[in-house]
Protein backbone atom coordinates (compact mmCIF):
# COMPACT_ATOMS: atom_id res chain seq x y z
CA UNK A 1 0.00 0.00 0.00
CA UNK A 2 1.39 3.36 -1.09
CA UNK A 3 0.84 6.40 1.11
CA UNK A 4 -1.07 9.36 -0.44
CA UNK A 5 0.65 12.70 -0.91
CA UNK A 6 -0.85 14.24 2.27
CA UNK A 7 -0.46 12.30 5.53
CA UNK A 8 -1.55 12.84 9.13
CA UNK A 9 0.49 11.07 11.81
CA UNK A 10 -1.31 10.65 15.15
CA UNK A 11 1.77 10.39 17.36
CA UNK A 12 -0.08 9.54 20.57
CA UNK A 13 -3.54 8.90 21.96
CA UNK A 14 -2.58 10.55 25.24
CA UNK A 15 -4.09 13.96 25.91
CA UNK A 16 -4.32 16.28 28.91
CA UNK A 17 -7.69 17.63 27.74
CA UNK A 18 -11.02 15.79 27.77
CA UNK A 19 -12.96 17.63 25.12
CA UNK A 20 -16.47 16.09 25.08
CA UNK A 21 -16.71 16.45 21.29
CA UNK A 22 -13.30 14.87 20.49
CA UNK A 23 -13.55 12.94 17.21
CA UNK A 24 -10.56 10.60 17.78
CA UNK A 25 -11.76 7.12 16.86
CA UNK A 26 -9.90 5.32 19.67
CA UNK A 27 -12.47 6.68 22.13
CA UNK A 28 -14.79 4.18 20.45
CA UNK A 29 -12.19 1.53 19.58
CA UNK A 30 -9.30 1.65 22.11
CA UNK A 31 -7.51 -1.14 20.25
CA UNK A 32 -6.56 1.44 17.60
CA UNK A 33 -4.36 3.31 20.09
CA UNK A 34 -2.20 0.53 21.59
CA UNK A 35 0.62 -0.20 21.66
CA UNK A 36 1.93 3.19 20.59
CA UNK A 37 4.82 3.32 18.16
CA UNK A 38 8.17 4.27 19.69
CA UNK A 39 10.65 6.72 18.17
CA UNK A 40 12.10 4.18 15.75
CA UNK A 41 8.60 3.11 14.75
CA UNK A 42 7.67 6.64 13.74
CA UNK A 43 10.98 7.09 11.95
CA UNK A 44 10.13 4.00 9.90
CA UNK A 45 6.75 5.51 9.03
CA UNK A 46 8.54 8.69 7.93
CA UNK A 47 10.97 6.63 5.83
CA UNK A 48 7.95 5.19 4.02
CA UNK A 49 6.52 8.69 3.62
CA UNK A 50 9.74 9.74 1.93
CA UNK A 51 9.83 6.65 -0.31
CA UNK A 52 6.19 7.09 -1.35
CA UNK A 53 6.53 10.75 -2.29
CA UNK A 54 4.57 12.26 0.62
CA UNK A 55 4.99 16.02 0.62
CA UNK A 56 2.60 17.22 3.31
CA UNK A 57 2.71 15.85 6.88
CA UNK A 58 0.54 16.87 9.83
CA UNK A 59 1.65 15.69 13.28
CA UNK A 60 -1.14 15.41 15.81
CA UNK A 61 -2.51 13.25 18.62
CA UNK A 62 -4.00 13.12 21.19
CA UNK A 63 -1.64 15.85 22.27
CA UNK A 64 1.64 15.56 20.37
CA UNK A 65 3.51 17.82 22.80
CA UNK A 66 3.21 15.08 25.43
CA UNK A 67 5.80 13.05 23.51
CA UNK A 68 9.34 13.64 24.76
CA UNK A 69 10.71 12.51 21.42
CA UNK A 70 8.63 14.93 19.35
CA UNK A 71 11.57 16.93 18.01
CA UNK A 72 13.67 13.86 17.10
CA UNK A 73 10.66 12.64 15.10
CA UNK A 74 10.15 16.03 13.44
CA UNK A 75 13.87 16.41 12.71
CA UNK A 76 13.90 12.99 11.05
CA UNK A 77 10.99 14.08 8.86
CA UNK A 78 12.88 17.21 7.84
CA UNK A 79 16.01 15.20 7.01
CA UNK A 80 14.13 12.61 4.98
CA UNK A 81 11.87 15.07 3.12
CA UNK A 82 13.67 18.44 3.23
CA UNK A 83 11.09 20.25 1.11
CA UNK A 84 8.01 18.81 2.83
CA UNK A 85 5.33 20.99 4.37
CA UNK A 86 5.31 20.02 8.06
CA UNK A 87 2.55 21.02 10.48
CA UNK A 88 1.65 20.28 14.09
CA UNK A 89 -1.81 20.36 15.65
CA UNK A 90 -1.76 20.96 19.41
CA UNK A 91 -4.16 22.06 22.13
CA UNK A 92 -1.38 24.57 22.98
CA UNK A 93 -1.55 23.91 26.73
CA UNK A 94 2.18 23.09 26.73
CA UNK A 95 3.16 25.53 24.02
CA UNK A 96 5.65 28.19 25.15
CA UNK A 97 7.61 30.97 23.47
CA UNK A 98 10.81 28.86 23.28
CA UNK A 99 8.79 26.09 21.62
CA UNK A 100 7.23 28.57 19.21
CA UNK A 101 10.73 29.64 18.18
CA UNK A 102 11.86 26.01 17.89
CA UNK A 103 8.98 25.21 15.53
CA UNK A 104 9.68 28.33 13.50
CA UNK A 105 13.35 27.34 13.08
CA UNK A 106 12.21 23.95 11.81
CA UNK A 107 9.57 25.49 9.54
CA UNK A 108 6.80 23.54 11.26
CA UNK A 109 3.45 25.29 10.89
CA UNK A 110 1.18 25.28 13.95
CA UNK A 111 -2.55 24.85 14.41
CA UNK A 112 -4.74 24.72 17.50
CA UNK A 113 -8.35 24.76 18.71
CA UNK A 114 -10.22 27.52 20.49
CA UNK A 115 -12.94 25.48 22.16
CA UNK A 116 -14.81 28.30 23.81
CA UNK A 117 -14.59 31.54 25.77
CA UNK A 118 -17.00 31.32 28.66
CA UNK A 119 -17.38 27.65 27.75
CA UNK A 120 -13.64 26.92 27.44
CA UNK A 121 -13.40 24.87 30.64
CA UNK A 122 -16.46 22.77 29.82
CA UNK A 123 -15.36 22.20 26.23
CA UNK A 124 -11.83 21.12 27.24
CA UNK A 125 -12.80 19.15 30.34
CA UNK A 126 -10.34 21.26 32.35
CA UNK A 127 -10.26 24.26 34.67
CA UNK A 128 -8.21 26.27 32.20
CA UNK A 129 -9.01 29.68 30.73
CA UNK A 130 -9.00 30.72 27.09
CA UNK A 131 -6.87 33.78 27.95
CA UNK A 132 -3.52 31.99 27.82
CA UNK A 133 -4.33 30.59 24.39
CA UNK A 134 -5.23 34.01 23.00
CA UNK A 135 -1.98 35.42 24.42
CA UNK A 136 -0.06 32.64 22.65
CA UNK A 137 -1.81 33.42 19.37
CA UNK A 138 -0.81 37.07 19.73
CA UNK A 139 2.80 36.26 20.60
CA UNK A 140 3.11 33.80 17.72
CA UNK A 141 1.90 36.50 15.33
CA UNK A 142 4.46 38.91 16.78
CA UNK A 143 7.20 36.35 16.20
CA UNK A 144 6.16 36.02 12.56
CA UNK A 145 4.91 32.44 12.93
CA UNK A 146 1.13 32.79 13.36
CA UNK A 147 -1.02 29.82 14.38
CA UNK A 148 -4.03 28.52 12.47
CA UNK A 149 -7.16 28.07 14.59
CA UNK A 150 -10.05 25.63 14.35
CA UNK A 151 -13.43 26.27 15.95
CA UNK A 152 -15.76 23.35 16.62
CA UNK A 153 -19.30 24.63 17.10
CA UNK A 154 -21.34 22.76 19.70
CA UNK A 155 -24.68 23.32 21.39
CA UNK A 156 -22.68 24.60 24.37
CA UNK A 157 -20.66 27.28 22.57
CA UNK A 158 -23.15 28.04 19.80
CA UNK A 159 -24.18 31.30 21.45
CA UNK A 160 -20.61 32.63 21.34
CA UNK A 161 -19.58 31.44 17.88
CA UNK A 162 -19.11 34.96 16.53
CA UNK A 163 -17.17 35.95 19.65
CA UNK A 164 -14.91 32.92 19.19
CA UNK A 165 -14.20 33.91 15.62
CA UNK A 166 -13.53 37.55 16.55
CA UNK A 167 -11.25 36.56 19.44
CA UNK A 168 -9.13 34.32 17.21
CA UNK A 169 -8.98 36.90 14.41
CA UNK A 170 -8.08 39.82 16.68
CA UNK A 171 -5.42 37.72 18.44
CA UNK A 172 -3.57 37.18 15.19
CA UNK A 173 -4.71 33.76 13.96
CA UNK A 174 -3.10 32.76 10.68
CA UNK A 175 -6.41 31.35 9.43
CA UNK A 176 -9.65 30.04 10.93
CA UNK A 177 -11.59 26.88 10.12
CA UNK A 178 -15.07 26.37 11.54
CA UNK A 179 -17.07 23.16 11.66
CA UNK A 180 -19.97 21.58 13.54
CA UNK A 181 -19.53 18.76 16.05
CA UNK A 182 -19.12 15.45 14.23
CA UNK A 183 -20.79 12.26 15.45
CA UNK A 184 -17.73 10.15 16.16
CA UNK A 185 -15.09 9.45 18.76
CA UNK A 186 -16.08 10.73 22.19
CA UNK A 187 -18.82 12.75 20.52
CA UNK A 188 -20.48 9.50 19.39
CA UNK A 189 -22.23 9.44 22.76
CA UNK A 190 -22.81 13.19 22.95
CA UNK A 191 -25.46 13.86 20.34
CA UNK A 192 -26.70 16.58 22.69
CA UNK A 193 -23.70 18.64 21.57
CA UNK A 194 -24.53 18.44 17.87
CA UNK A 195 -26.03 21.57 16.35
CA UNK A 196 -28.79 21.33 13.78
CA UNK A 197 -28.24 22.10 10.11
CA UNK A 198 -30.32 25.23 10.59
CA UNK A 199 -28.16 26.36 13.49
CA UNK A 200 -25.01 25.67 11.51
CA UNK A 201 -26.34 27.65 8.56
CA UNK A 202 -27.09 30.54 10.92
CA UNK A 203 -23.52 30.44 12.27
CA UNK A 204 -22.10 30.62 8.76
CA UNK A 205 -24.34 33.56 7.94
CA UNK A 206 -23.28 35.29 11.15
CA UNK A 207 -19.57 34.83 10.43
CA UNK A 208 -19.91 36.08 6.87
CA UNK A 209 -21.64 39.21 8.15
CA UNK A 210 -18.78 40.14 10.49
CA UNK A 211 -16.51 43.07 9.59
CA UNK A 212 -13.43 42.10 7.61
CA UNK A 213 -10.90 40.85 10.15
CA UNK A 214 -8.24 40.36 7.47
CA UNK A 215 -8.03 36.67 8.22
CA UNK A 216 -8.84 33.85 5.82
CA UNK A 217 -11.47 31.39 6.96
CA UNK A 218 -13.27 28.29 5.75
CA UNK A 219 -16.15 26.06 6.75
CA UNK A 220 -16.19 22.28 7.13
CA UNK A 221 -19.80 21.15 6.71
CA UNK A 222 -19.55 17.47 7.72
CA UNK A 223 -21.75 16.20 10.56
CA UNK A 224 -20.83 12.53 10.06
CA UNK A 225 -17.99 10.70 8.35
CA UNK A 226 -19.46 9.33 5.14
CA UNK A 227 -16.54 6.85 4.95
CA UNK A 228 -17.64 4.89 8.03
CA UNK A 229 -19.78 1.80 7.65
CA UNK A 230 -20.66 1.53 11.35
CA UNK A 231 -22.59 4.79 11.71
CA UNK A 232 -25.97 4.02 13.36
CA UNK A 233 -28.92 4.23 10.98
CA UNK A 234 -30.63 6.92 13.07
CA UNK A 235 -27.57 9.17 12.70
CA UNK A 236 -27.38 8.49 8.98
CA UNK A 237 -31.04 9.38 8.63
CA UNK A 238 -30.60 12.60 10.58
CA UNK A 239 -27.22 13.76 9.29
CA UNK A 240 -26.39 12.23 5.91
CA UNK A 241 -26.00 14.96 3.33
CA UNK A 242 -28.05 14.11 0.21
CA UNK A 243 -25.72 16.31 -1.84
CA UNK A 244 -22.56 14.73 -0.43
CA UNK A 245 -19.80 14.03 -2.91
CA UNK A 246 -17.17 11.41 -2.04
CA UNK A 247 -14.22 12.95 -0.23
CA UNK A 248 -10.65 12.17 -1.37
CA UNK A 249 -9.92 10.11 1.76
CA UNK A 250 -7.36 7.44 1.01
CA UNK A 251 -6.61 8.97 -2.39
CA UNK A 252 -5.01 12.34 -1.73
CA UNK A 253 -4.63 11.96 2.04
CA UNK A 254 -4.37 9.28 4.71
CA UNK A 255 -3.68 8.74 8.41
CA UNK A 256 -1.36 6.58 10.51
CA UNK A 257 -2.72 6.11 14.03
CA UNK A 258 -0.81 5.83 17.33
CA UNK A 259 -0.15 2.10 16.91
CA UNK A 260 0.88 2.38 13.26
CA UNK A 261 -2.45 1.33 11.72
CA UNK A 262 -3.28 3.07 8.43
CA UNK A 263 -6.70 4.66 7.93
CA UNK A 264 -8.09 6.68 5.05
CA UNK A 265 -9.06 9.67 7.20
CA UNK A 266 -9.09 10.99 10.76
CA UNK A 267 -12.69 9.92 11.32
CA UNK A 268 -12.67 6.55 9.57
CA UNK A 269 -11.88 3.04 10.79
CA UNK A 270 -9.24 0.77 9.24
CA UNK A 271 -10.33 -1.01 6.08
Amino acid sequence: MRYPRHMTLELTAKCNFRCPYCYCVWHEYPVLAKPELDTDGWKSVLDKCAADGVRDILFTGGEALLRKDLFPIIDHARRMIPDASLSLFTNASRLTEPLLKAFKRRRVHLATSLQGLRTYGAMTGTRRSYKRLLALLARAAELGWPIAVSLTITKANLHEAADLFAAAALSGAKSIQLGPTMAGGRAATRNDLMVTREEWAAVKKQIRALPDGRVSYSFCDEFICECRSDTPSELLKAWRDPDHTPCPAGKSFGVVGPNGTYRTCLHALPA
